[in-house]
């Protein structure tokens, strides 16, 4: 979804950096790439200082990190550890970055914001990913009151929550013969 994301962006015009764990076999701009875990206040810190070195601040932010990698089996299966990777992941990423750049927007009065949230914000999938939906759910309630606080002031921040998407990640979720 953020490679479709960036190319889209790119057809548009928009100069796109992205990141992402690890490196993309079929990167086309490594000038433009940012290999961070940005679940990781050391990871966001590398994003945060790239895109500044590079770009000098940003007018669309697109938050589309997302997953979890907790074992399926329901409340109980998830340790403490399982819920803060996913936090970590899926609200507190956003956070970060958007704390860097968000002062930027509103100093030039204009600025977008995108959290990719999910379905399952609302309907969670409680046998493996309840974490997850929970984490999308704060995002989204995260989402609603930062855009009511920065709308005032020219910045408009969205939540797009998409169904499932066919990944590489999501086919090993996907039963044989189930799609």
């Amino acid at each position: 979804m953020g490679e479709a994301i960036g190319k889209r962006l790119r057809q548009a015009g928009a100069t796109v950096m992205t990141t992402a764990r690890s490196r993309p076999a079929n990167l086309d701009l490594p000038d433009l790439f940012i290999e961070a875990d940005i679940s990781t206040n050391d990871g966001a810190q590398k994003v945060i200082e790239g895109v500044l070195a590079r770009l000098g601040g940003l007018d669309i932010l697109v938050n589309n990190v997302g997953g979890s990698s907790a074992p399926s089996g329901g409340a109980l299966a998830l340790s403490h550890t399982d819920w803060q990777q996913t936090f970590d992941t899926n609200l507190f990423a956003a956070v970060r970055l958007d704390r860097a750049f968000l002062p930027k927007m509103l100093e030039q009065n204009s600025g977008v914001i995108i959290h990719i949230s999910s379905i399952q914000r609302t309907l969670p999938l409680y046998d493996a990913t309840l974490a997850y939906a929970a984490a999308k759910a704060a995002l989204t309630n995260y989402s609603k009151g930062l855009s009511n606080e920065v709308a005032p002031k020219g910045v408009r921040v969205n939540t797009v929550a998409p169904g499932f998407i066919e990944t590489e990640a999501a086919q090993i979720l996907t039963p044989p013969g189930s799609n």
